[in-house]
């Protein structure tokens, strides 16, 4: 960090946390299940009615969704110009549009603190490319989509990254490097607590 930021105490935001946040982070995501956990018994009830499984029950029980933040990224980040020391995203911008994803770039660099650290993961548009077959195209295509059904429709992908063009994506932003990481490997903080998807994607870092 520069002067003019060692002396501040900077926060640290996870985008699309879900059930994964961490402690020392300001975990976000626009999840039903953030507003359940704020109402008592209201995921017992739902798990009774069989309108929450189980297994979704039982992280309610430990509190995953308790410490969630609402934050819709088609809004500018509800944060001071460069107040973030890192900003960490798993698998969330390829569920944006793509003019959403320019806007949530320049806000990222917007928010960073000079040297701080954006580390995004997506799925690996290349390696999704490499799966097109014309004789048999459904590999493809659901590597594309993410989706079958009609009734996953809120869990489709709208776009696709490689490794170049998230690099153009947030020089184009303000962000003086960009560099292609691997599996838990980089300059973000809390790596280890926060890549948890190690299987066909990209791991990118920006810094500021």
């Amino acid at each position: 960090m520069t002067d003019d930021t060692a002396g501040r105490a900077l926060s640290k935001l996870h985008i699309g946390a879900f059930n994964c946040g961490i402690e020392g982070w300001i975990n976000t995501d626009i999840t039903t299940h953030l507003w359940i956990a704020r109402v008592p018994f209201a995921a017992r009830a739902l798990h009774l009615a069989g309108l929450l499984s189980d297994a979704r029950y039982a992280e309610h029980r430990q509190g995953k969704f308790a410490g969630l933040r609402y934050m819709d990224l088609t809004k500018p980040l509800p944060f001071a110009d460069g107040s973030l020391s890192a900003v960490f995203s798993a698998h969330v911008f390829e569920h944006l549009f793509p003019d959403e994803v320019e806007r949530l770039a320049r806000e990222i660099a917007r928010v960073l603190a000079p040297g701080g650290v954006c580390r995004i993961v997506v799925p690996d548009m290349e390696r999704i490319v490499a799966l097109y077959d014309p004789v048999a195209p459904q590999a493809f295509l659901k590597g594309v989509f993410e989706i079958e059904r009609r009734s996953e429709v809120a869990f489709a992908h709208h776009w696709g990254y490689t490794r170049a063009s998230l690099a153009t994506l947030f020089r184009a932003a303000g962000c003086s490097e960009t560099h292609t990481r691997a599996y838990r490997e980089g300059v973000c903080p809390d790596i280890d607590r926060l890549d948890n998807r190690p299987d066909e994607s990209i791991f990118f870092e920006a810094i500021k």
